[in-house]
């Protein structure tokens, strides 16, 4: 006789939570570029509001998850440990750069925003480097770390897709307390240099996180 293992039969229910949570995040941000493109502060509202929900998933992988994850006998990645942490640098760098602007500007919800995603950006990328050597195992409740992930996921591809509209240029000029610090073209190379590694580091970390996804959603479709 086949049986689901412990866990397998709330499959569905997490996929309905993966595809609503995308979809949701997916409105939210083409609303905002569409509609309010040109204003910064609805896009710094959308960096802070991601930043926020990803380090709560994180601290939550950190410290519930993780506790019940045993170490994995696969083969380590480690091209993909370096590319994650190596591309995070740039993340941590436009931030940077951002928040000693904002600071000399006195421009205060940029610099929390900056704060953010740097405390964010550290401490995900630490959550995802270790939880891609755990196996989840029977203890852990695989519809909770699913839904987890998702959230990881989903935060990220938004983020992504900031970053792409910010390699674009499209919101340098609307920056006017880095321009006070920083030339045009010093601030307009800042971006263009560290904005291409930053939307590598989010599909990197989409990648890993969906491996994590696939292999739980594996895990619990397995039959005895």
């Amino acid at each position: 006789m086949q049986e689901r293992r412990p866990g397998g039969g709330g499959g569905g229910s997490c996929c309905g939570v993966f595809v609503g949570i995308l979809a949701l995040v997916a409105t939210v941000i083409s609303v905002t570029v569409s509609l309010l493109l040109s204003i910064i502060a609805v896009i710094e509202l959308a960096q802070l509001a991601l930043s926020l929900a990803a380090c709560l998933a994180s601290l939550v992988t950190a410290t519930v998850h993780l506790r019940r994850c045993v170490s994995s006998h696969a083969p380590r990645n480690v091209l993909l440990d370096l590319l994650l942490l190596t591309s995070v640098t740039s993340v941590l760098a436009m931030a940077s750069f951002d928040a000693v602007a904002a600071h000399h500007a006195g421009h205060q919800p940029s610099l929390v925003v900056s704060v953010v995603v740097v405390v964010q950006s550290v401490l995900q990328t630490g959550t995802v480097a270790v939880a891609m050597r755990r196996r989840v195992s029977s203890r852990t409740k695989l519809c909770s770390w699913r839904q987890t992930v998702a959230l990881l996921m989903a935060c990220n591809a938004a983020m992504w897709l900031i970053e792409v509209i910010r390699c674009a240029g499209l919101t340098t000029q609307h920056r006017p307390h880095a321009l006070a610090v920083y030339s045009q073209l010093t601030y307009t190379s800042i971006v263009q240099v560290c904005a291409p590694v930053a939307i590598f580091h989010r599909f990197i970390t989409v990648l890993c996180l969906l491996v994590m996804w696939k292999q739980t959603a594996v895990r619990s479709t397995t039959v005895l």
